[in-house]
């Protein structure tokens, strides 16, 4: 069950991002956010998250994923009429990664151990599922 929500918490996030990136026009927000920060902050996320899902000691192989899919998003918006490829976007990308690598490194492990926590409460409290 711990890893399900592990990689819940990646891919969903994910879609969503995915979704929202090549959307042709970014919907109306009521706060308007600086696409640089919604940039920084949905890396951090995706890479730490990331790690989190998948955790398989490789963080040449995590940000290279993360880059390519960065590289990706930028590419299709190329092509969008309404939306542009920036560069300053995929380098407030890159940044982004690079936090969520160095947030996992120092918080991962206990993220981990919150998530099995949380995960075996649920197998106690909920007889029927299954760890």
């Amino acid at each position: 069950m711990a890893r399900m929500l592990m990689r819940t918490a990646f891919w969903l996030p994910w879609v969503a991002c995915t979704y929202l990136a090549f959307a042709p026009s970014p919907p109306d927000t009521v706060f308007r956010i600086s696409d640089v920060v919604l940039h920084g902050m949905a890396f951090s996320y995706l890479t730490f998250a990331l790690g989190l899902a998948h955790r398989s000691g490789n963080w040449v192989g995590t940000v290279a994923w993360m880059v390519a899919y960065g590289a990706a998003i930028e590419l299709v918006q190329s092509f969008e009429p309404q939306r542009s490829a920036e560069l300053k976007d995929m380098l407030v990308d890159v940044v982004g990664i690079g936090i969520g690598v160095v947030a996992f490194k120092l918080f991962g492990a206990r993220v981990v151990s919150l998530v099995r926590w949380l995960a075996d409460t649920i197998n106690r409290l909920l007889p029927f599922t299954t760890g």
